[in-house]
């Protein structure tokens, strides 16, 4: 029952960009067969306005909805285009909120505004940032601070350079990393003792299974073994932690 809660249809960065609707069948159709081959029950795909469409990955999750389920992703400005934007992807069926680093600032009001609608309407926040700055740290700290029952998941770990700056937010009941591409990186490098200290003193309730992309499962896979995780952690990560955060009936 291994639940995928970030990926994208395409094989790397530069292929998602070249999924539109005339290929969409068939992106979907090689997702679901990796998926098949890696045993991943379902998957969240993870949209990223304006480069990759909320209405496109709708679709998509449309064409095997008892497999796939889709985000949302909304820039906070113009505020009111923002808050119809996420009402009417609530009614869709979205299951979370997408803010990226590329699309808002911290210190804006207005991500704060779009924060609050999300987590009125019980949708996770998920956030995708190429670089982690202090401001960015801030932000995560004030927001989980303040909604204590809101559910909030960096992507990617926050990034090679941004993982060890966010392990004490990780402390705190509503905040997850979510693994991709970074974790595999960061099993091989001298940041593993920061990995190892966090799964020693936190455990892996913080950490949730995700690929970034469906060409990354084997490695994503080979790089959990690397952490010798027996069956009930495994289960954490991989499946009950993104039912946690999701709160959806896989």
């Amino acid at each position: 029952m291994t639940t995928d809660i970030h990926t994208h249809l395409g094989t790397s960065p530069n292929e998602v960009m070249n999924v539109n609707n005339d290929n969409l069948t068939e992106q979907v159709d090689m997702l679901i067969s990796r998926m098949d081959m890696f045993a991943i029950d379902q998957a969240v795909l993870t949209p990223d306005e304006p480069l990759i469409s909320t209405d496109l990955y709708l679709k998509a999750a449309m064409i095997y909805p008892d497999r796939l389920y889709c985000a949302c992703s909304i820039t906070p400005r113009p505020i009111d285009t923002a808050k119809a934007k996420l009402s009417e992807y609530i009614d869709k069926g979205c299951c979370a909120l997408v803010l990226s680093g590329d699309s808002y600032h911290p210190s804006d009001p207005a991500a704060r505004v779009l924060v609050h609608n999300a987590v009125r309407q019980d949708l996770p926040i998920f956030f995708r940032n190429e670089n982690v700055t202090s401001e960015t740290v801030t932000f995560l700290d004030s927001i989980s601070t303040v909604y204590q029952e809101g559910k909030f998941v960096v992507l990617s770990m926050g990034g090679l350079f941004g993982f060890p700056h966010l392990i004490p937010l990780i402390t705190r009941q509503n905040m997850w990393l979510e693994l991709s591409s970074t974790f595999i990186k960061i099993v091989e490098s001298p940041l593993r003792v920061y990995l190892d200290a966090l799964i020693q003193d936190i455990g892996v309730s913080k950490l949730v299974f995700g690929s970034g992309y469906h060409s990354q499962y084997v490695d994503m896979l080979g790089a959990l073994n690397l952490i010798d995780l027996n069956i009930e952690t495994r289960r954490l990560v991989m499946e009950e932690n993104a039912w946690r955060i999701l709160g959806l009936k896989f």
